[in-house]
């Protein structure tokens, strides 16, 4: 399933019930991404949502303390 499809399936499951859940499956696909490429520590990501005029917003920050180096391609 593509990331798309997936989210609008969270969306319509959700239905704005529950945004602490949408977000907090947002961190995890997140983490598991940047955890390729940084040191980092799931609980310093942040991610926030907004919605203004029936479009969304995503902000997410982290705080990595390394680059992992790549050694093969």
């Amino acid at each position: 399933m593509d990331l798309l499809n997936r989210l609008q399936n969270i969306s319509k499951k959700n239905n704005n019930e529950n945004p602490k859940c949408l977000t907090d499956i947002i961190k995890s696909d997140f983490f598991y991404l940047i955890s390729n490429y940084f040191e980092v520590d799931f609980d310093d990501i942040d991610v926030f949502i907004k919605t203004e005029n029936g479009k969304y917003s995503i902000e997410i920050n982290c705080e990595g303390d390394r680059i992992k180096l790549m050694r093969n391609f």
